[in-house]
């Protein structure tokens, strides 16, 4: 778990350094780039999603795991007729 901190008039988190070499972030040396952007999206009440831009491309949502997989669960739990599934 990480810890939200104020700096100025915004909150900052860190991020898993092992997720950014995973992710193919950090330079050769093992540090972040000086000019890495970042977008930040509001989802919804305490929900918040980060994307790192790569070659001036925000990476999609919906090309997520996760996003498919909530996609797919939401799904699961509906009919035909896009109705909420009864228990007979």
């Amino acid at each position: 778990m990480r810890q939200l901190r104020k700096r100025g008039k915004s909150g900052v988190v860190t991020l898993p350094k092992c997720g950014l070499e995973r992710d193919g972030v950090l330079n050769e040396d093992g540090a972040i780039p000086g000019e890495q952007n970042v977008v930040v999206d509001r989802l919804g009440r305490r929900v918040y999603l980060v994307r790192l831009v790569d070659d001036a491309q925000v990476p999609d949502p919906l090309e997520t795991e996760v996003v498919e997989r909530l996609a797919a669960q939401r799904l699961m739990e509906q009919d035909a007729f896009g109705q909420p599934r009864t228990a007979d």
